[in-house]
């Protein structure tokens, strides 16, 4: 229900007040009269890649009625692409998908609203009639803080737009865009991505952060080695290439996403995403967690994050939240029975967040159930009495204390505790 009223309010931000003209309002090159938009396809690896983006209103052709499809694009080009793959033309009126808009809303609520103010703003699709004809595509970018001004790939210099985009480029602004926009896949998951890609120059990209998100968009599928066996990160990017790329990261039913060989790894799947885990403890103790779960909390909700688990009253409650956070709105949080889960990548921890006054209607008999656990040998409740007299004094420097031969430390925040198993 929280977050169907959420999209309702995201859906009249972008509708009040819209009023738009047509993204490009060239006619369409005579070629499109023919079987084919455009004469130089026919044969060409991306034709029904082109087709369809010419028939969406993605790209356009040349006066004389080809479309190039092996001419390099700059980065301007390229990121007007991307833009207009999330965009929709209804009776000269173009403007951002709402159907997107509405998908980004559960995602990136912030950014969904911040759109609605843009639209109406006028942001129309349309280049510059004066000066830098796709200053206002690239203004957009940093307006709605997909990239930093001062970002070390893309900074807010239109010179560096002019120019050829490479591979490495792409898949950085690809990549970018999936991870803030799409989905945060585990960076740990992300790394061993890179270091099992199997393509033989996958450590060929520039050291800059232009790597940063080589195997995002592995992972994605959105862009893929070759047959055989290579990136090439250094090799510029043709238009065919551009709407093939821009395409998938629309549409994920052209998507063919990486799968590496995970035998041998421990990890866990949540919510359609992999968390690879660093040492068999761990995973352990991980499903150890879940497993409780699922046995002690009969009423109430357990939300899944990651390799951690919240405990709400309800399922609104954890919605409610979840969008709180993504707003950065940490001070009207709701209050949670309790969360517990294990580091990511290679931290070698086990934590447990509970509130101060301990009241935990639908996590009391699970809290016992999880210091059993962390305990070792069924020691729980020893181990709570030991935790309950340290609680006493603790603030927010932890106190450490070893019990039972295993490391903790015990802080106090605001309205909770914090209490950590180190290994």
């Amino acid at each position: 229900m929280f977050r169907k009223m959420v999209n309702l309010a995201i859906a009249l931000a972008l509708i009040v007040g819209v009023s738009f003209v047509g993204a490009d309002s060239t006619p369409k090159v005579k070629a499109a009269e023919a079987k084919l938009p455009f004469s130089d396809i026919e044969k060409h690896w991306a034709k029904d890649e082109i087709i369809k983006a010419y028939n969406s209103g993605l790209i356009n052709g040349f006066p004389d009625g080809t479309f190039r499809p092996n001419d390099v694009v700059n980065a301007d080009q390229f990121v007007v692409m991307m833009l207009k793959a999330f965009s929709t033309t209804t009776n000269g009126r173009t403007e951002f998908d709402m159907d997107w808009i509405l998908e980004l809303g559960d995602i990136r609520p912030d950014i969904a609203m911040q759109l609605g103010s843009l639209v109406r703003k006028g942001f129309d699709f349309k280049p510059a009639k004066t000066g830098y004809w796709a200053k206002p595509f690239i203004d957009l970018l940093y307006e709605i803080s997909f990239l930093s001004t001062s970002d070390e790939v893309f900074p807010e210099n239109y010179a560096v737009y002019k120019k050829q985009i490479k591979r490495e480029q792409a898949s950085y602004l690809l990549g970018l865009w999936y991870k803030k926009y799409e989905n945060v896949p585990d960076p740990y998951y992300a790394e061993f991505i890179t270091t099992n890609s199997g393509l033989k120059d996958f450590n060929n990209f520039t050291n800059t952060s232009v790597k940063n998100y080589r195997a995002h968009v592995l992972l994605a599928g959105i862009m893929a080695g070759y047959p055989e066996g290579n990136f090439y990160p250094q090799r510029y990017v043709t238009r065919a290439e551009a709407l093939t790329m821009v395409q998938r990261l629309r549409d994920k039913t052209l998507r063919t996403p990486y799968k590496p060989n995970l035998t041998g790894q421990y990890y866990a799947e949540v919510q359609g995403n992999i968390y690879l885990i660093s040492d068999k403890f761990k995973y352990d103790m991980y499903k150890s967690i879940t497993a409780l779960a699922k046995k002690h909390v009969t009423k109430g909700y357990v939300s899944l994050e990651a390799l951690s688990l919240g405990v709400y009253d309800s399922e609104e409650t954890a919605d409610k939240n979840d969008f709180l956070i993504r707003m950065n709105e940490f001070d009207k949080l709701a209050p949670i029975d309790l969360s517990v889960g294990v580091g990511t990548g290679t931290t070698r921890s086990i934590g447990m967040v509970y509130p101060i006054n301990k009241k935990m209607p639908y996590a009391a008999s699970y809290f016992d159930a999880l210091f059993d656990l962390l305990s070792g040998n069924g020691k729980g409740s020893e181990l709570k009495v030991k935790v309950i007299s340290i609680e006493k004094t603790v603030g927010i420097k932890p106190v450490e204390f070893t019990f039972n031969g295993r490391k903790f430390s015990l802080l106090a925040e605001k309205d909770i505790f914090t209490l950590t198993m180190k290994y």
